[in-house]
């Protein structure tokens, strides 16, 4: 009997795994996976500039050799989960260069906290390396590191673009895209070039009696200093940027916005309560300087729609919390971000007109009634 039932929760296990090639008949035509087969691997990244900083790295890359199911070992909050996927342990990466992604997740997260889409994007031809940034995962997060991650993960992640290319081959770190979610998103932003702006704080806090964002206002003149408007200049390697329910605009603001030059894709829900879609999505979209940019709206959806939420998490209601979305179903809200994420990095990396033609708010390619409280939105 017993194992009888360790075949049928094992058999279950690879059937969820090859699930995720599975496209759903009401997804949009790039949550398709791609035709890539997928090799992951983890590295230790050292940066001598910073102390010897280490950096643990998850990359996704193009491979050779035939696909297989694999399961991540993660954690959210204090519950360890198994994140089911389809990626070779070490495979052999695929000849030729593909274009860079940098992920980084959200405060606290891990490098697996939307690992769904990393791989995604490995299938669809790019090298993609999610970030554990020191400090701002479950187990490493401490009251100061709030701070000082607001100049850590950019420097992160600028680090890692040559590091990683150093240990993937076919990485291409001339051609880079940088994706993030809430903390991360505004590392991604931060790092593509749109400084930390003092003032432009200062008056936030001042007409909106101090929230959010503002308990970083005390420590922001040496933050200024490493990170700011005038010492934070584009990085000619960075391509596009996409970001998921970004964090921290008013860290930022309109005049350092202004010089971000790079495609840029926000992705938010209007009900968001952490990243809040007026304060933060809203005022990134409207005021960066990109000529391509674009806004993904989904109504109703709060600041989780994007993550990972495997179902250990049920067990433990203060960690359930932390990747709950109370209204969206939480597989499709993965397929609308991969259509669009895929989108936008083979328009902007790839010069991939056909794929470009997706970013249209007309939503080209969506099935009858798979548009409801879907919204996106462009400026050029």
């Amino acid at each position: 009997m017993l194992k009888r039932l360790a075949m049928v929760l094992l058999l279950s296990g690879i059937a969820m795994a090859q699930g995720v090639n599975v496209k759903r008949p009401d997804a949009p035509p790039l949550a398709a996976r791609g035709s890539a087969v997928v090799g992951v691997r983890t590295l230790q990244l050292t940066d001598p500039g910073r102390q010897n900083r280490s950096i643990t790295v998850e990359v996704w890359y193009p491979a050779s050799g035939i696909q297989q199911n694999t399961v991540y070992p993660s954690v959210i909050g204090q519950t360890p989960v198994q994140i089911a996927g389809r990626a070779n342990r070490d495979a052999a990466p695929a000849s030729g260069k593909f274009p860079l992604i940098v992920a980084s997740h959200g405060q606290p997260g891990t490098r697996f906290q939307f690992a769904y889409l990393n791989e995604h994007l490995a299938s669809q031809g790019f090298v993609v390396a999610a970030l554990d940034h020191p400090g701002s995962t479950y187990q490493t997060l401490t009251q100061p590191n709030y701070i000082s991650s607001i100049v850590d993960r950019p420097l992160d992640i600028l680090f890692a673009i040559g590091a990683v290319a150093q240990q993937i081959p076919n990485a291409d770190a001339g051609n880079v895209g940088l994706l993030g979610y809430s903390y991360g998103g505004y590392s991604v932003i931060n790092a593509a070039g749109a400084g930390l702006d003092g003032a432009a704080l200062s008056e936030y806090c001042r007409a909106s009696n101090n929230e959010g964002p503002c308990f970083a206002l005390p420590f922001f003149t040496q933050l200024e200093a490493q990170r700011g408007l005038n010492a934070v200049k584009p990085d000619a390697r960075i391509k596009a940027v996409f970001a998921m329910a970004p964090y921290g605009q008013p860290w930022i603001g309109a005049r350092s916005l202004a010089n971000l030059r790079v495609p840029l894709f926000v992705a938010a829900g209007e009900d968001d309560d952490v990243a809040t879609y007026r304060r933060d999505a809203l005022e990134y979209f409207r005021q960066a300087g990109s000529q391509d940019k674009y806004l993904l709206s989904l109504a109703a959806a709060q600041h989780n729609p994007f993550v990972e939420c495997p179902p250990e998490v049920r067990g433990r209601e203060e960690d359930y919390w932390r990747c709950f979305e109370p209204v969206w179903d939480m597989e499709r809200a993965h397929d609308l971000v991969k259509h669009f994420a895929t989108a936008f990095f083979r328009r902007f990396l790839l010069n991939d007109n056909e794929a470009g033609r997706f970013l249209n708010p007309s939503l080209p390619g969506f099935k009858p009634r798979t548009t409801v409280g879907v919204r996106l939105e462009t400026a050029r």
